[in-house]
């Protein structure tokens, strides 16, 4: 009897993950949030030790997924953090959070906003609110939108999120989503100054 309700909440409790996990995802804001693929997680008691490492974080939001700003789905493998937006994302402390788990990062996936700017020939994105620096790698795509607000899916590797800071991410792997026209807000914004000192 006793191993039949185990397995009954242990089987619920799988079940609760998955949907609440893509049920609260497509109901927020993905500018705010960063998923994070991870290899091996795939039971509560894995979760939890990870979620516990990574709610010490002070640059979530945490005031979603159950007040700690973490949410951990065992069926995709995948964690998705809230992000403060005005707050810069320690990429290295959530790596250092993962892996003290147990577990290795697979990948980190993400919605950036702000201004592109090139300086020396290289192209950055000026995430004024958090006060961080997105290098990016060259591509055409990027002289035609130099200077403007914009929203880019990112992708960053291990490598990258560990060599990062909290003033400077390197990104090789991204997408503009949207381009902000001149009579939106966001082009309102000064352009923000700053130094790079990182490179791809």
């Amino acid at each position: 009897m006793k191993i039949f309700i185990k397995l009954v909440f242990t089987s619920t409790l799988f079940g609760l993950l998955g949907i609440n996990a893509a049920q609260a995802i497509s109901e927020s804001n993905n500018s705010n949030h960063l998923t994070i693929q991870v290899k091996g997680i795939v039971c509560s008691f894995c979760a939890f030790g990870v979620e516990k490492n990574l709610s010490k974080l002070p640059f979530l939001d945490k005031t979603q997924f159950g007040q700690n700003g973490v949410l951990i789905d065992i069926n995709t493998q995948e964690i998705t953090l809230a992000l403060l937006a005005d707050k810069s994302v320690a990429y290295a402390d959530i790596a250092t959070a993962i892996t003290k788990g147990g577990y290795d990062p697979v990948s980190y996936h993400g919605v950036i906003e702000g201004i592109i700017q090139n300086s020396d020939g290289k192209w950055y994105l000026v995430d004024q609110g958090k006060e961080q620096v997105y290098h990016l790698s060259q591509t055409a795509e990027l002289t035609a939108i130099s200077g403007k607000w914009v929203l880019l899916d990112i992708t960053l590797t291990p490598a990258q999120a560990e060599a990062s800071n909290a003033e400077e991410v390197l990104v090789s792997e991204f997408r503009v989503s949207h381009v902000y026209e001149l009579s939106e807000p966001k082009m309102q914004y000064p352009q923000a100054k700053f130094r790079p000192s990182l490179d791809l």
